[in-house]
């Protein structure tokens, strides 16, 4: 792909240029853009990127462990179906095999029907990371649990709590507007709200991230 060798994020349509490592995948998956900080971060020249699947790569997890790089990834899908797709941090594999943490933001780019493709812009957490592969013993999770309930406890508005708890009992959206006594477009922005404050990417993993958390 001409430029890649440059800080250069090429699209089908469209040009653009970050000092941070990214790369595009297409609807298949397949990576069709990686610049030369995503050579520089993770270890693969873009000679090497280009044409894989990008889970087959990178292999993300989100901070439980949970397997988000995958054929059926819940990013990917959300962009193929428009919907807005927020930042999320995720520990992510490199050529030497060590699994870092970055935080994702993503850009959905769009053409023509069928050529849709997913930009992923990826940067080091403020704090360092104290991320590994195996550190996760029960007592840090419990630990790590308390302190990320506070933090998103304090964090949701009462009313997001309020939709979260609804959202658990099974309700839908327009059966949460009555019950709340507030519009429809009002609790779609309660639920927006809520998935991105607990880095999450459908209302299934809120009510699960909440559960975990004691939030509901």
């Amino acid at each position: 792909m001409p430029g890649y060798g440059k800080n250069y994020v090429a699209t089908q349509t469209t040009n653009y240029v970050t000092g941070d490592a990214a790369f595009a995948v297409n609807r298949q998956g397949e990576i069709v853009s990686w610049n030369s900080a995503a050579e520089k971060t993770f270890g693969y020249p873009a000679s090497t990127a280009l044409g894989r699947r990008c889970w087959t790569m990178l292999s993300g997890k989100d901070i439980y462990g949970n397997r988000y790089c995958c054929e059926r990834c819940p990013l990917r899908e959300m962009a193929l179906q428009h919907e807005s797709v927020h930042s999320l941090q995720l520990a992510l594999k490199s050529a030497s095999g060590k699994r870092e943490k970055f935080n994702i933001n993503c850009l959905s780019v769009f053409s023509s029907p069928g050529e849709e493709l997913l930009l992923h812009i990826c940067n080091p957490p403020e704090e360092p990371s104290e991320y590994t592969e195996n550190n996760h013993s029960a007592s840090n999770n419990h630990s790590a649990t308390s302190t990320s309930a506070n933090s998103h406890r304090g964090a949701l508005t009462n009313r997001e709590q309020e939709t979260l708890a609804l959202l658990a009992d099974g309700k839908t959206t327009r059966e949460i507007a009555s019950l709340m006594c507030i519009s429809y477009p009002t609790v779609r922005n309660h639920i927006q709200k809520t998935l991105y404050k607990l880095h999450v990417h459908n209302r299934l993993e809120a009510v699960v991230v909440g559960q975990r958390l004691n939030i509901v």
